[in-house]
Protein backbone atom coordinates (compact mmCIF):
# COMPACT_ATOMS: atom_id res chain seq x y z
CA UNK A 1 0.00 0.00 0.00
CA UNK A 2 1.46 3.33 -1.01
CA UNK A 3 0.73 6.01 1.47
CA UNK A 4 -0.81 9.48 -0.95
CA UNK A 5 -0.10 11.67 2.02
CA UNK A 6 1.96 14.65 1.52
CA UNK A 7 5.28 14.38 3.92
CA UNK A 8 3.77 16.83 6.59
CA UNK A 9 0.89 15.25 6.89
CA UNK A 10 2.05 11.66 7.51
CA UNK A 11 4.59 13.36 10.27
CA UNK A 12 1.37 14.86 12.58
CA UNK A 13 -0.03 11.37 11.68
CA UNK A 14 3.26 9.76 13.34
CA UNK A 15 2.79 12.09 16.26
CA UNK A 16 -0.37 11.53 17.10
CA UNK A 17 0.47 7.84 17.24
CA UNK A 18 3.21 8.56 19.70
CA UNK A 19 1.16 10.82 21.54
CA UNK A 20 -1.66 7.76 21.72
CA UNK A 21 0.96 5.27 22.86
CA UNK A 22 2.31 7.54 25.58
CA UNK A 23 -1.01 8.27 26.63
CA UNK A 24 -1.73 4.83 26.67
CA UNK A 25 1.37 3.70 28.49
CA UNK A 26 0.80 7.20 31.01
CA UNK A 27 -2.40 5.34 31.96
CA UNK A 28 -1.30 2.34 32.41
CA UNK A 29 1.72 3.36 34.51
CA UNK A 30 -1.19 5.84 36.52
CA UNK A 31 -3.48 2.62 37.44
CA UNK A 32 -0.35 0.33 38.01
CA UNK A 33 0.83 2.50 40.51
CA UNK A 34 -2.94 3.68 42.21
CA UNK A 35 -3.40 0.11 42.81
CA UNK A 36 -0.02 -0.96 44.26
CA UNK A 37 -1.12 2.40 46.59
CA UNK A 38 -4.21 1.06 47.22
CA UNK A 39 -2.70 -2.46 48.00
CA UNK A 40 0.11 -0.71 50.28
CA UNK A 41 -2.64 1.05 52.11
CA UNK A 42 -4.75 -2.22 52.90
CA UNK A 43 -2.07 -3.81 54.32
CA UNK A 44 -1.06 -1.14 56.38
CA UNK A 45 -4.61 -0.71 57.46
CA UNK A 46 -4.35 -5.16 58.09
CA UNK A 47 -1.31 -4.64 60.18
CA UNK A 48 -2.89 -1.55 62.29
CA UNK A 49 -5.59 -3.52 63.20
CA UNK A 50 -3.67 -6.60 63.88
CA UNK A 51 -1.88 -4.58 65.76
CA UNK A 52 -4.31 -2.80 67.64
CA UNK A 53 -5.79 -6.25 68.73
CA UNK A 54 -2.67 -7.90 69.69
CA UNK A 55 -2.13 -4.81 72.16
CA UNK A 56 -5.83 -5.41 73.82
CA UNK A 57 -4.97 -8.91 73.94
CA UNK A 58 -1.91 -8.30 75.93
CA UNK A 59 -3.38 -5.38 77.99
CA UNK A 60 -6.34 -8.33 78.97
CA UNK A 61 -3.52 -10.43 79.73
CA UNK A 62 -1.83 -8.39 82.00
CA UNK A 63 -5.27 -7.82 83.85
CA UNK A 64 -5.29 -11.76 84.58
CA UNK A 65 -1.63 -11.45 85.78
CA UNK A 66 -2.28 -9.08 88.07
CA UNK A 67 -5.27 -11.10 89.26
CA UNK A 68 -4.96 -11.90 93.32
CA UNK A 69 -5.10 -16.29 91.88
CA UNK A 70 -2.18 -15.28 89.61
CA UNK A 71 -0.08 -13.59 92.30
CA UNK A 72 -1.14 -16.44 94.99
CA UNK A 73 -0.07 -18.91 92.29
CA UNK A 74 3.35 -16.90 91.90
CA UNK A 75 3.96 -16.85 95.41
CA UNK A 76 3.45 -20.60 95.96
CA UNK A 77 5.93 -21.19 93.28
CA UNK A 78 8.67 -19.00 95.33
CA UNK A 79 7.77 -20.50 98.10
CA UNK A 80 8.42 -24.26 96.92
CA UNK A 81 11.40 -22.90 94.78
CA UNK A 82 12.69 -22.09 98.30
CA UNK A 83 11.43 -25.09 100.08
CA UNK A 84 13.34 -27.28 96.94
CA UNK A 85 16.43 -25.27 97.56
CA UNK A 86 16.83 -26.48 101.21
CA UNK A 87 15.92 -29.90 101.11
CA UNK A 88 18.85 -30.17 98.03
CA UNK A 89 21.11 -27.95 100.24
CA UNK A 90 20.13 -30.81 103.27
CA UNK A 91 20.48 -33.87 101.06
CA UNK A 92 23.98 -32.66 100.02
CA UNK A 93 25.02 -31.88 103.76
CA UNK A 94 23.32 -35.88 104.51
CA UNK A 95 25.63 -38.15 106.55
CA UNK A 96 25.63 -41.56 105.53
CA UNK A 97 25.10 -43.21 108.60
CA UNK A 98 24.80 -46.66 107.04
CA UNK A 99 28.62 -46.22 105.44
CA UNK A 100 30.27 -45.15 108.70
CA UNK A 101 28.78 -48.14 110.66
CA UNK A 102 30.11 -50.49 108.15
CA UNK A 103 33.79 -49.05 108.74
CA UNK A 104 33.06 -49.10 112.33
CA UNK A 105 31.71 -52.34 112.80
CA UNK A 106 34.13 -53.91 109.72
CA UNK A 107 36.71 -53.25 112.36
CA UNK A 108 38.24 -56.73 113.51
CA UNK A 109 36.89 -56.74 117.26
CA UNK A 110 39.44 -59.48 119.44
CA UNK A 111 37.38 -61.47 121.76
CA UNK A 112 36.34 -59.60 125.41
CA UNK A 113 36.44 -56.05 123.34
CA UNK A 114 33.24 -54.23 123.40
CA UNK A 115 32.23 -51.38 121.87
CA UNK A 116 29.60 -49.43 124.40
CA UNK A 117 28.63 -46.69 122.87
CA UNK A 118 29.45 -44.64 119.79
CA UNK A 119 28.50 -40.73 118.08
CA UNK A 120 28.63 -39.51 114.77
CA UNK A 121 29.08 -35.89 113.64
CA UNK A 122 29.63 -34.57 110.26
CA UNK A 123 32.41 -32.55 109.97
CA UNK A 124 33.11 -28.77 107.72
CA UNK A 125 35.56 -31.03 105.48
CA UNK A 126 32.93 -33.76 104.59
CA UNK A 127 34.43 -36.29 107.01
CA UNK A 128 32.05 -37.94 110.12
CA UNK A 129 33.56 -37.03 113.76
CA UNK A 130 33.39 -40.62 115.31
CA UNK A 131 33.57 -41.17 119.42
CA UNK A 132 33.43 -44.51 120.37
CA UNK A 133 33.59 -45.91 124.17
CA UNK A 134 34.01 -49.49 125.40
CA UNK A 135 35.41 -52.00 127.44
CA UNK A 136 38.44 -54.42 127.17
CA UNK A 137 39.17 -57.34 128.94
CA UNK A 138 42.94 -56.45 129.18
CA UNK A 139 45.28 -54.05 127.92
CA UNK A 140 46.74 -56.55 125.28
CA UNK A 141 43.06 -56.81 123.07
CA UNK A 142 43.11 -52.80 123.60
CA UNK A 143 45.81 -52.49 121.55
CA UNK A 144 44.87 -55.00 118.92
CA UNK A 145 42.04 -52.75 118.34
CA UNK A 146 44.09 -50.21 117.84
CA UNK A 147 46.31 -51.67 115.38
CA UNK A 148 43.51 -53.12 112.87
CA UNK A 149 41.59 -49.27 113.49
CA UNK A 150 45.14 -48.14 112.11
CA UNK A 151 45.15 -50.72 109.31
CA UNK A 152 41.71 -49.20 108.36
CA UNK A 153 42.27 -46.61 105.36
CA UNK A 154 39.06 -44.90 105.64
CA UNK A 155 40.24 -43.75 109.50
CA UNK A 156 41.80 -41.01 110.04
CA UNK A 157 43.35 -39.50 112.76
CA UNK A 158 42.50 -42.29 115.42
CA UNK A 159 43.11 -41.47 119.26
CA UNK A 160 42.53 -42.83 122.27
CA UNK A 161 42.51 -40.90 125.59
CA UNK A 162 45.03 -41.21 127.52
CA UNK A 163 43.23 -42.75 130.56
CA UNK A 164 42.53 -45.63 128.57
CA UNK A 165 45.80 -47.15 128.71
CA UNK A 166 46.07 -46.72 132.77
CA UNK A 167 44.73 -50.33 133.95
CA UNK A 168 45.83 -53.71 132.69
CA UNK A 169 42.48 -55.29 132.99
CA UNK A 170 38.95 -53.81 132.83
CA UNK A 171 39.81 -51.21 130.69
CA UNK A 172 37.28 -48.60 129.97
CA UNK A 173 38.27 -46.91 126.97
CA UNK A 174 37.35 -43.74 124.48
CA UNK A 175 38.43 -43.80 121.00
CA UNK A 176 38.05 -40.36 118.74
CA UNK A 177 38.66 -40.80 114.93
CA UNK A 178 37.53 -39.20 111.88
CA UNK A 179 36.14 -41.35 108.96
CA UNK A 180 36.53 -40.26 105.07
CA UNK A 181 33.38 -39.52 103.75
CA UNK A 182 32.51 -40.52 100.03
CA UNK A 183 29.79 -38.83 98.72
CA UNK A 184 27.09 -41.47 97.14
Amino acid sequence: MINLLPLEERRKLFLIKKERLVMVLGIIILVTLVCLTLILFSIKFYILAETDNQKSILSKMEQENNKSEFVNSSNLIKKYNTTLAQLDSFYKKEIYFDSALEIITGVQNPKGLNLVNFSLERKDNGNIQANVSGVSDTRDNLLIFKDNIEKNKKILNPSFSSDSWVSPKNVNFSLTFEIAQNEQ
